[in-house]
Order: C-alpha cells, then structure tokens, then sequence
C-alpha cells in the first residue's frame, strides 16, 4: 500500500507538465499577492511595516507604546500645519475664514510643527505626507487595540454580570443569546495569563489570509485528481487492475492517500512561501507572541502563538482541500469524460461563494456561510476569531462545528471514491463527438503562420494582454498629490508661461519684495531676541505671521530659477512638474514597470525557438526553399512588435495619468528651459528629449527579448529557458526593489533610465 501510493505520488509528480504548473502557480501567486499590495500613492509601501518593524524591534512594550504614540502626535501636528497652509493657498474670504478657525484651535501646534513641516523630516517611513499620516495612524490604531486587550475580557465578563443582573428582574427564560453570552464568558475566563506583544500584524495577515493562494491551492487539487485518473482511463489500464486480487481496493486507497500527501505538500509550499516572502518584504514580528498579539485575530480563545497558529491553520487548509480533492477523485471515478471532475470543481466553488457572500453573517441559518467549502478554508475565522452559531436554540463553537464538518466531509469523500471504484466505477474516456466542422484556408505566409504559432499556439497573446492591462493598470491608477506647495507653484507658472513680459517681470518681482520684506521683518525679531530687548516665546509669537508668508519661499525659488534663465537666454517659463514626473526626476518608481515588461517578455517569447527543437521541427524546416533563417526572422519581427507595444503601454498610462494634475505644454520650448536640464548641456526640445527617452526604454526591452531569444535558441526546454532568463534578468530587479541596489548594476534598469535625470 505505501509502495502504491509513493508511486502515485512520483507519476504525477515527475511529470515535467505537472512540475511546471506548481512552480507556475507558487510563482503567480507571490507575484499576485505583491501587485495587488503595492500602494496606490496614497497607502503605504510594504516596506514602511518592515521598516518600522526593525525600528521597535529591541524596544519593551512601554517603550513601543511610547515611540508610536508619539509618532501619531506628531503626525497629527504635521497634518494641522499642512491643512492651514492648505486654507491658505485657497484664497479668497471662505479660504482665509477656514485657516483663522483652525489656527484659533491650534495656533501652538502650528507654531510647534511649522519648523519640521518646512524641513520634511517628518516622513520616517513613507514618501508623502499622505501615506505618513496613513501609515501612522494605522498602526497606532492596531496599537491600541492589542494593548487594550484586558479591556476586551473585562467586557466580556462584564457582558455576563449584565445579563444577569437583567434576568433577575425580566425573569427571562433562557434563549440563544443568553446561552450564547455564557458561553463566551465561559470561554475566555481562562485567558487573563495570556501577554500581547505589539508588531505591526500587516505580514502576517497577507501571508495567512488571503483568497488568491487558496484559489491557486484549489487549481493545484484540481490538476492532480484530474492527473491521478486520467492516465489509466485513456490507456484503459483500469481493466487490468480490476483483475487483480484485491488491486482495486489497493488501487483507490492509494490514489486518495497520494491526494492527501499532495495536499499537505502543496499548502506548505505555497503559504510557506508566502511567509518567506512577506517576513523579507513586510516582515512577520516574533512567531513566539501569542496569537492575540495581532490584531484582526485578537478575539480567539485559544492559547497559541503565532507559529502554532500558522502550523494549524496551513494543516486545516490542507484537509479542507483534501475533502474537495476526495470529492473530485469521487467525479472522476463515476465519470466518463476528463472534463467533468473540472466542471464539477467549479461548482463547488461557485456554491461556496455563493453561500459565503449573501448569506448575512447574522442570519439564523448563519452556519451556512461559514461551514461550506469557502468558509472552511477561511481559517483566520475558525481559529482567529470567536463565533457560537445558533443551532435549535443552543450556542455552537464554530471552530468545533467547523472540524467536525471537516472530518465528516473527508470520511463521506473516501467512502464514495472507494464504493464508486469498487462498483460503478468508469474505467475509460470516452470522446464529445462535435457534429460541425469549421474549415481553415491554408496559406503560405511565415509570417502569418509564426504570428499564430507564437501568439495563439503559443499563448504570447494572452499574456501580453493581460501584462498590457496590469501596466496600464498600474499607470492609470497611480496618485500624483496636489500639495499647497505645488498648487501655489502651478498657478504662478502658468500665468508665467511663454516669453517674458513687462507684466511678467513686475509679478515676479513685486513677489520676491514680499518675500524679502517678510524675511526682514524674522531677522529683525531675531535680533531682539539675541539683544535681550524680547523674550523668545514672545519673539516666535511675532514671527508667526512673517513665517506664514513665507511659506511657499522654496518653490518662488524654483520661479527666480527658471526667471534667470529666461532673461539670460531670452527663452521661455514652462510649467515643469508633469515633465519632471514623465522623465523620471521625481521618483515614479519606473523599477516595476521594468520589472512587469521584462517578466512578461520572459512568459511570452520564452519558448519561441525552444518549441521548434520540443516539436524537433527544425530538420524539417532546414530543408524548406526559404530556410531556417526566414523563419527565425519571422519569429523575431513577432516578437519585436509585441515588446514595442508592450512598452508602449506605461508610457502612454503614464503621460495621461500625470497630465491629469499637472499640464505639459511647450512641447518644442528647449529642454534647459527645464530647471533641472539647465546646465546639462543638451540642446534639444522637451519633445525631442521625450523621444529619445522612449527610444532608450524600447532599446532596454528589446535587449531583455533578445537575451530570452538567445536563450531559447540554447535551451531545450521553455521550463530551462524561463529559469534562466528569470536568474539572469529578474533576479537582480527583485534584489533591486527589496533594498540591494548594487543588484540593479548587474541589469538592464540603468540602461531603461538612462536618460531620465535623478
């Protein structure tokens, strides 16, 4: 029996097809899990929890407690000082009413923040003041509810004292709630030894919850049962195992135990690669703490900590997904073709979400959302959460109802594959004859023909579609955060635009004499304070409406700038913002995009050569009138169009994206119009300079298609070809994003933002 199900488990597993699903699937999920956790401007970066993490790491609890709060405090400070300046820069009667309100409220805050506000040194773990803000008072948030969990037991205990004191009155007869709320009590009366340790719980939340990773698990099952019948049926081997002296019981028992093994391998590989992943990118905190440590799992009962939980929670998974896996074994016995046990998976599927989503979670029959497929893989509810469901009136664990279902569900899908092989079993595949045909003109141009192998045989299609709608995606979506500051330099530059006039030069310097005289004003109050004549407190009071005034200085100064230019050179103002986001100087994080074009070159054009010697077509194609070189050059052109487009995709995302806040216009105006061009040297116009940067990045991208081209020519297989390409080209970007940025030297990355200024 052993020996049985080891071999089951080799004959799936050795497949080079099966292998290369599983790699494929722990693959899109982590790069799934980190797309859709990147911060749309306006959330923080992964990297700010892990950032933080290490920061508090050696602190005690009162010191954490301590740290955050003060964090908040000052953040709160900060967003007061950037909401007057906002007011400010309103203008007009209800503008300047709003500032004089806040500032009635919060003038020693003002006067406290303004100084670290002008210096910016109050962003510690994000890029903006608005994902500082967020970031902070989120973990303050979550601070304060993992330290306030005595208060929760307190409450719960104190929920019984009130109902007991309300019986006495009401003489209310016993009911679910009642039963419920003793229950509770009951529950967590043994919890007071339990010690909460503060981190932040972002990681460890991702890494054990999430629905893409136990979808991707359900895929996993679903090929291997789909495996684990299907060889026997096509080859009808079946036949002779049942002429076997007891080799069909053997036979069956061994399949559903090489469907357990697979699941509990399965599970650890692709959440243990999630916990890897996040614990480097995110960071996990201590997996000692206990389990009410973090947050959103604060209301379990369970004395674990967070490695137990982990443990518990993937070999929960592991059985819930066995359960569907033995069900699916169950289709494919009693089924005669290969593609029902995959129709019957998706109903499954679509029932549990059907149930989990619109049955309300306080309905009476509430049990039904939670114990069907989706809700028991769910486990962060089973083993993080506390839930009685009301069953004929009495209080019902969840958690215990739950395993119990668990358990049943597994026995029931073992007794039906096991009588189903034994008596009704369907022991071959039995082909959809389709009653039409569609008749295909042959033709004779390679390139057409390359076309379709590459983007339809080969499914580069479908992948450049969807890396296409990631990128544009992520461009379109991206934040670009009007702050005080920019809106007042926006509005200046672009009365300013165009050539310098009288008006022009008047505004400017009607502008920089209020400056002036403000400045003026702070150093004659400074002087009396160093002379003695006036106290500092009284002299930063007096200085307040002068630092007031000169609050968007730094950004005249950008004005003067560009106004000495323009009368040295006799050329024009331009608003430059949109420009400085399109060519990289203001940070864009244009690593990703790289990242995603080079990944999705990888996946498209990967097996362009490699499926001709797979096929061992090119003997064939050597002796043809045209040759071997017209068909590689068919390839080639294919694959240049699909990277050019690919690449075209950010570009375009990205241009409409910024000019959504900030207008580009003087395309053909110089590019040393451009404060940051000034002294480069480089006499083109902005338009010029934008086509050159284009160029540069579709030169990076094809360089990456001809690097994974020269690989496949090499490489015997696509599996060979994506590994090494992915080594080779994906690795040093990865190291690159994660903090190492020697690795991006040893890339393509300087050469895609070679001609963008930082």
């Amino acid at each position: 029996m052993i020996r049985m199900t080891f071999f089951e488990i080799y004959k799936i597993w050795s497949q080079k097809k099966f292998l290369v699903s599983v790699v494929l699937i722990i693959i899109v999920n982590i790069f799934l899990l980190w797309y859709i956790n990147l911060s749309d401007g306006t959330e923080p970066e992964l990297y700010s929890y892990k950032a933080l993490e290490t920061d508090i790491k050696h602190m005690s609890e009162e010191e954490k407690y301590q740290y955050v709060e003060k964090l908040y405090e000052d953040i709160q400070g900060i967003q007061i000082v950037n909401e007057v300046l906002m007011y400010r820069s309103l203008g007009g009667e209800m503008g300047q009413a709003l500032e004089e309100q806040k500032m009635q409220e919060y003038s020693h805050v003002f006067e406290q923040y303004y100084e670290t506000f002008q210096e910016g040194s109050y962003l510690k773990y994000t890029k903006t003041l608005e994902q500082e803000e967020a970031f902070i008072r989120e973990i303050y948030e979550e601070m304060q509810k993992v330290y306030s969990y005595d208060d929760y037991l307190d409450s719960v205990q104190e929920n019984k004292n009130n109902l007991g004191m309300i019986s006495i009155f009401a003489q209310a007869e016993d009911n679910f709630s009642s039963r419920n709320i003793e229950k509770s009590a009951k529950d967590y009366e043994n919890l007071k030894d339990i010690k909460t340790r503060f981190y932040p719980s972002k990681g460890i939340v991702i890494a054990t919850e999430n629905v893409i990773s136990d979808m991707l698990l359900v895929l996993s099952v679903m090929l291997f049962a789909g495996y684990l019948m299907y060889e026997e049926k096509e080859k009808r081997l079946f036949y002779i195992i049942r002429a076997t002296a007891g080799g069909r019981l053997k036979c069956i028992i061994s399949k559903l135990l090489a469907t357990f093994f697979h699941c509990i391998v399965i599970t650890v590989l692709i959440y243990g690669a999630n916990l890897m992943f996040f614990g480097a990118t995110t960071g996990i905190g201590d997996l000692f703490r206990s389990i009410q440590s973090i947050a959103p799992l604060m209301e379990s009962n369970l004395h674990l900590n967070v490695m137990e939980y982990c443990l518990i929670s993937m070999f929960t998974k592991a059985m819930v997904f066995f359960c569907f896996g033995a069900f699916l074994v169950f289709v494919a016995v009693i089924s005669r073709q290969s593609f029902i046990p995959w129709l019957a998976g998706f109903g499954m599927l679509v029932a549990g979400v059907l149930l989990y989503c619109y049955i309300p979670a306080y309905a009476t029959v509430n049990w039904l959302k939670y114990v069907n497929f989706i809700g028991l893989s769910r486990t962060e509810n089973i083993y993080g959460g506390y839930l009685n469901f009301n069953l004929l009136g009495h209080a019902a664990s969840r958690m215990v109802l739950s395993l119990v279902v668990i358990l049943l569900c597994g026995v029931v899908g073992v007794i039906l594959s096991v009588v189903a092989f034994l008596k009704w079993g369907r022991f071959e595949n039995k082909k959809i004859q389709i009653g039409f045909r569609i008749n295909l003109k042959p033709h004779s141009n390679l390139l057409r023909h390359e076309s379709y192998k590459i983007l339809i045989m080969n499914k580069a299609l479908l992948v450049l579609l969807l890396f296409m709608l990631l990128l544009g995606y992520r461009n379109l979506t991206a934040q670009y955060i009007l702050t005080p500051r920019e809106t007042y330099y926006r509005s200046m530059m672009l009365e300013l635009e165009g050539k310098l006039t009288a008006d022009k030069r008047t505004m400017i310097e009607a502008e920089n004499a209020r400056y002036e005289k403000a400045f003026q004003k702070i150093d004659e109050i400074d002087a009396l304070v160093v002379a003695g004549e006036l106290e500092k407190k009284a002299g930063d009071m007096m200085k307040e409406p002068y630092y007031s005034e000169v609050v968007f200085y730094p950004q005249f100064k950008r004005i003067l700038k560009q106004y000495e230019f323009v009368k040295e050179t006799n050329g024009k103002f331009i608003y430059d913002t949109g420009y400085l986001y399109l060519f990289g100087v203001i940070d864009t994080d244009l690593l990703w995009d790289f990242m995603l074009i080079t990944i999705c070159i990888i996946l498209a054009f990967g097996n362009v050569m490699a499926m001709e010697r797979g096929r061992q077509s090119w003997n064939l194609i050597a002796v043809t009138k045209k040759g071997k070189s017209a068909i590689v050059a068919g390839k080639i052109i294919v694959s240049i169009i699909g990277t050019i487009l690919l690449t075209s995709v950010p570009l375009i995302c990205r241009f409409i994206s910024i000019r959504k806040n900030y207008p580009m216009h003087g395309l053909l105006t110089s590019l040393q119009s451009i404060p940051e061009y000034m002294k480069s040297g480089i006499h083109v116009s902005i338009i010029g300079w934008f086509v050159i940067m284009v160029f540069v990045e579709f030169l990076a991208s094809l360089i990456v298609m001809v690097v994974v081209f020269l690989f496949s020519r090499q490489m015997k297989t696509w599996l060979q070809v994506a590994f090494i390409s992915a080594l080779v080209l994906v690795l040093p970007l990865v190291l690159t994003a994660m903090g190492f940025d020697f690795a991006g030297k040893f890339s393509l990355l300087p050469l895609y933002t070679m001609f963008q200024c930082r």
